[in-house]
């Protein structure tokens, strides 16, 4: 279980690389950068595999409020 926690971090750190990236290119642009469209694939697949591993979308939430 100890992975969970870790799993949760992983996807917010993923999330505000997103986040961080779309304040770069600006949000309209987002669509057509290659490296958003590959950060934003590698947080949906993280959001995913929490998902999977049974923890619920306010856990994810919370954690991407916190980062």
């Amino acid at each position: 279980m100890s992975e969970q926690p870790d799993l949760i971090a992983a996807w917010a750190a993923a999330n505000q690389a997103c986040r961080d990236r779309a304040q770069v290119v600006g949000v309209r642009a987002c669509d057509d950068d290659p490296e958003w469209r590959r950060l934003e694939q590698v947080a949906n697949d993280l959001y995913k595999d929490a998902l999977d591993a049974g923890h619920t979308i306010a856990e994810l939430v919370e954690a991407g409020r916190a980062s």
